[in-house]
């Protein structure tokens, strides 16, 4: 396991109690990697935060990551998506009350 996986597992582990949850349609700037299981979970690391951006649904939620340049296994459910240029822009439409149907889109690009 790589340096930059251990210390990225290792921070989002630190920041199970300080994540924030997206409750609203968001989007995110400047997402220089994103966790995600096939639960369902995705996490953006965002340049400058200390606490990772947590998206929640289905374990067939749709999402869709654009221009990834690498995708690294970290267990058998587990796995991070580094951007092919310096950042991911994601948009995250959070689903309706009571309901697990948001979607999120990211796609890549240079600053």
């Amino acid at each position: 396991m790589s340096d930059k996986v251990a210390t990225a597992l290792n921070s989002e582990y630190n920041s199970l109690f300080n994540m924030v949850r997206i409750s609203e349609t968001t989007r995110l700037n400047r997402v220089e990697h994103i966790v995600g299981s096939g639960t369902g979970v995705l996490d953006f690391a965002v340049e400058g935060e200390s606490e990772y951006y947590t998206w929640e649904e289905s374990e067939d939620a749709d999402w869709e990551i654009e221009d990834a340049s690498r995708v690294e296994n970290i267990e058998e459910d587990r796995f991070i998506m580094y951007p092919a240029g310096e950042y991911f822009t994601c948009e995250i439409e959070e689903g309706s009350e009571g309901v697990r149907d948001g979607s999120v889109r990211c796609w890549s690009e240079s600053v």
